[in-house]
């Protein structure tokens, strides 16, 4: 890996997660039922999360840190070992789907073990 590597990881990594923060971060403080993100739905439905246990600006930071890691680690692979464009995507989505669903199911047994369940839901 090279140095260019390195900041193109940073570079990626902090303008996701900075887009992030002010698109969905700042823009939404409170949790509001009715406009929940869809990668907040995912756990909640996934792993019974229970939304007035959990902090929700904690939680949409840990979401915000997890996606801007997943897009600067997938980005970064494909632009240092893939020249054709099309196979850049093809491999890229095919990097990024099973990247999001491993690093999203940390983050739902990371609420199981702090005990953020529905009630009637197993503590793992």
């Amino acid at each position: 890996m090279e140095l260019t590597d390195l900041f193109w990881f940073l570079g990626t990594f902090l303008g996701v997660y900075l887009f992030y923060l002010f698109y969905q971060i700042i823009r939404h403080r409170k949790y509001d039922p009715n406009k929940v993100p869809v990668e907040l739905v995912l756990l909640i439905k996934k792993y019974h999360l229970d939304m007035s246990k959990i902090n929700y600006q904690k939680i949409m930071n840990i979401i915000g840190l997890v996606s801007a890691f997943d897009i600067a680690f997938t980005a970064t692979f494909v632009m240092k070992y893939i020249e054709n464009i099309y196979l850049a995507i093809l491999i890229g989505t095919v990097i990024f789907i099973p990247l999001i669903l491993i690093t999203y199911n940390f983050i739902g047994r990371y609420y199981i073990k702090k005990g953020k369940v529905k009630d009637g839901h197993k503590k793992n």
